[in-house]
């Protein structure tokens, strides 16, 4: 999605939709990014532009092989014992009622007119990821075409607040456990600490403290 417009939105959307592609399952493009350091300077250019401060380090370009990548991606993600793997992606895995969540994330996803492809489940962190994309994107829409963008805000708010704001710091906690490859700890790390301050930040511009 092309904006033309460099606005905190714009920034806001196009880091969603980089850490969007970072939790697929690495395929050899996104991993050729990684391991020549690509990946890090793109998200290291974007995080400087962002209307707040996100202090995190990146790690230094991966020194395994796709293969070991991609094992390590199973281990920690994908691949646990019958009660599932160490650090599962879906935010509903991290609730007593995973249905509830997943109905209640279709209502959001509903109402602004999207649907999910076949295969894709909707609390899978590549999902709500992308549906911040969207919400952000379409903020920018609205400031282009000189439309209220708050409708937009208070939908990233809430959806924060519910879902990856709520599920992603105990992910973090888990993972650190665990002496995962530094990369996959870094991006973590880094997820984590965006959505706080995005949190915080959308409640500044929604809830402003009187002068």
């Amino acid at each position: 999605m092309e904006t033309g417009v460099e606005s905190p939105a714009t920034v806001r959307s196009q880091v969603y939709h980089l850490l969007t592609r970072s939790y697929a399952f690495s395929q050899e493009p996104l991993f050729q990014e990684i391991a020549q350091g690509r990946w890090q300077q793109a998200i290291s250019e974007l995080v400087c532009r962002l209307p707040f401060e996100v202090p995190v380090a990146l790690a230094a370009p991966v020194s395994v092989s796709h293969e070991d990548f991609q094992v390590e991606y199973n281990r920690l993600f994908e691949v646990g014992s019958m009660g599932g793997p160490p650090c599962p992606l879906f935010g509903g895995h991290w609730e007593r009622d995973r249905m509830r969540v997943m109905e209640e994330l279709l209502r959001f996803y509903n109402y602004f007119g999207l649907s999910l492809t076949r295969g894709q489940l909707p609390d899978h962190i590549t999902v709500e990821m992308e549906f911040m994309h969207f919400l952000t994107f379409k903020e920018v829409e609205a400031l282009q075409e000189n439309r209220q963008q708050d409708s937009y805000q208070r939908a990233q708010r809430d959806f924060l607040d519910r879902h990856l704001g709520k599920w992603v710091p105990a992910l973090r906690q888990r993972l650190a456990k665990l002496e995962p490859l530094p990369f996959f700890d870094e991006l973590v790390i880094l997820t984590d600490e965006f959505l706080r301050r995005e949190r915080q930040y959308l409640k500044s511009i929604l809830d402003p403290l009187p002068f």
